[in-house]
């Protein structure tokens, strides 16, 4: 074969790959996927404090599906495994604590639909930003299994009419919850790595309908509903792939 055959076929096969990629595009999927670590945070009557209880902190996995709707808004559906668990006696001060000596754990399992808004439309290829934060909020219900302990109690450290004295018989006779319904709220913040890869930080908080999440109520703080929030970050990828546009007859 001459030098000018090769010279030419040569030319002919860059042109044809040069011709693709102008006229390509990237269509972007209507779905995507993710999965999320991170960890769950119990807020209630045996948490050190307003932001929870961080003495006994565990994994947490997380995986969804998501569909987009339009450039702002996307449908997910969520499954979320992790663990919550708190212990007085992990607690010097106040002293009160290692006299109470209340301790629980629980798994949980929840299932969730949460709404998704991108405020920079980040839902179309056509507006990609590198950075851009997004918030959710939605619906579900978590499958647990609260264990409760309150055998290392002090009870000549109480008096007669304090509400652990007359509260823990109550509670011990209540019958604990094995799914509670949650109102899932949260914010994210998601890195492009490219228009169908991205890295995410989530923060969520659960509201609850229960102050039995701990196992205890009336013996610890009656006015005090549980809670749980959950940080994370994870990777997510979108469907898609490059094809040829239509062209206008």
């Amino acid at each position: 074969m001459s030098s000018v055959c090769r010279i030419t076929i040569v030319t002919v096969f860059l042109l044809a790959i040069f011709h693709s990629n102008s006229f390509s595009q990237l269509t972007s999927s209507k779905y995507e996927i993710g999965v999320n670590l991170g960890t769950l945070v119990y807020q209630g009557d045996l948490a050190s404090g307003a932001a929870g209880d961080f003495k006994l902190l565990k994994p947490a996995l997380g995986i969804y599906v998501g569909k987009t709707l339009d450039k702002y808004f996307a449908l997910r559906a969520n499954f979320l495994l992790g663990k919550l668990a708190a212990d007085d006696s992990k607690y010097s001060s106040p002293a009160w604590k290692q006299m109470r000596n209340f301790n629980f754990n629980t798994s949980v399992a929840e299932l969730s639909s949460t709404l998704v808004f991108n405020p920079l439309g980040e839902n179309s290829n056509d507006n990609l930003h590198r950075l851009s934060p997004y918030v959710y909020a939605g619906a579900g219900v978590s499958f647990i299994k609260v264990r409760r302990d309150w055998s290392n109690l002090n009870r000549p450290a109480f008096d007669a009419k304090s509400e652990v004295t007359t509260g823990l018989p109550v509670d011990s006779a209540h019958s604990l919850p094995r799914v509670i319904p949650v109102l899932p709220v949260g914010a994210g913040l998601r890195f492009a790595v490219n228009s169908q890869l991205s890295l995410n930080a989530e923060a969520t908080y659960r509201f609850t309908a229960t102050d039995y999440l701990d196992g205890f109520k009336y013996a610890a703080n009656p006015n005090r509903r549980d809670s749980y929030y959950g940080v994370a970050i994870g990777l997510s990828y979108r469907f898609g792939g490059y094809k040829c546009p239509r062209v206008a007859q």
